[in-house]
């Protein structure tokens, strides 16, 4: 599998050095219980039968790595994830790789262009069923001969750092015109396959901000859905992000511009009684990470009582909050902050 994340040649010149990635290890195979917090050098793990860390069960648990990774030069990179359960890899909120259900040790691979001097937003998730217990992530650099290795700690960083200034390019002296600076290619954000395990676990897929419209000429194909009409139209296990459905921060309590949006809703569900929908609940990152999960779930159950009251059949919902764990703007950024308290819809 092959995305064109980034297109450009030559390598980028020495810069800082990382500290490796923020791991969050839970109780639970699905994040339920949050147990550990602490810097891993690398996601490369095989914990056999044994147990992740002092205090946490040698089964039925589940870790997050979060960071970001700055590639050494540019080229195509080949990740391999050798894993024993399940495990997904995202790329500045990309799917790369996703194997989320019970399995015996497996290998997946997967080949990238990245480019040298970009930061790129990693996530990592793992959860442990029974027995062996495996979760490593290598590459292989471009041009090398050798085998994956460990993606090595000095490319991997807990918070994004401060990159050197792109270089400009310089106009010819024959063209009056200014040369454009160039723009590092990013990976565009994407819905991915989900994949569900033998035991019905869905593989939920990294939620994406929607891209900025640029002004354009009215399309002659009309105006563009509504978040309505795109949830009547998910497919089994894609998702939609209600763009009216936001929060004040550290509340639960729903936001006036919210009703009109969710009245609607309500009548396409009630009429659309097949439509089974996880209501998802998220926040940023200030504060406790368990809090955060309370309240996100607070916020999801609070969209579930609005709808249900609203006539739709509660076994058509099933409110989920996953606090902070998902962004989908910059938490460092107060403008884009309030972004990440919102609620999404995946139907089932």
């Amino acid at each position: 599998m092959l995305w064109l994340l980034a297109a450009s040649a030559g390598a980028q010149a020495p810069g800082p050095v990382g500290d490796g990635l923020r791991g969050q290890y839970y109780d639970g195979e699905q994040f339920e219980r949050l147990m550990l917090v602490r810097r891993d050098p690398t996601v490369d793990f095989d914990w056999g039968h044994g147990e992740p860390a002092p205090g946490l069960p040698t089964e039925h648990f589940s870790v997050r790595w979060l960071g970001w990774l700055v590639v050494p030069t540019t080229g195509l990179y080949r990740f391999q994830m050798s894993v024993d359960d399940g495990m997904r890899v995202w790329l500045n909120d990309r799917v790369l790789l996703n194997e989320w259900r019970d399995q015996s040790r497996r290998e997946y691979t997967v080949s990238v262009p990245l480019t040298a001097g970009v930061a790129y937003r990693l996530r990592v998730d793992y959860y442990q069923d029974i027995l062996d217990t495996r979760a490593r992530l290598r590459w292989a650099l471009p041009g090398g001969a050798a085998g994956p290795v460990p993606v090595a700690t000095r490319y991997l960083f807990t918070e994004k750092p401060k990159l050197p200034a792109e270089a400009r390019p310089v106009a010819a002296p024959a063209k009056p015109a200014a040369v454009a600076k160039p723009r590092p290619a990013v990976i565009p954000p994407a819905r991915a396959a989900l994949v569900s395990g033998p035991r019905g676990r869905a593989a939920a897929s990294l939620p994406a901000p929607p891209p900025a419209a640029p002004a354009a000429p009215a399309s002659v194909s009309g105006p563009a859905p509504t978040a309505t009409e795109r949830v009547a139209a998910l497919a089994e296990g894609q998702e939609v992000t209600l763009p009216e459905v936001y929060f004040d921060q550290g509340q639960a309590r729903l936001l006036p511009a919210a009703r009109a949006g969710l009245d609607s809703l309500a009548r396409a569900l009630t009429a659309r009684p097949d439509l089974r929908l996880e209501v998802q609940g998220h926040t940023d990152n200030v504060g406790s990470a368990e809090l955060n999960r309370q309240l996100s779930q607070q916020r999801a159950e609070t969209v579930c009582l609005y709808l249900t009251a609203h006539g739709v059949a509660a076994g058509q919902l099933r409110p989920v909050g996953y606090g902070g764990a998902q962004p989908v703007a910059d938490n460092a950024d107060p403008a884009q902050r309030p972004r990440n308290r919102r609620v999404v819809l995946r139907r089932l």
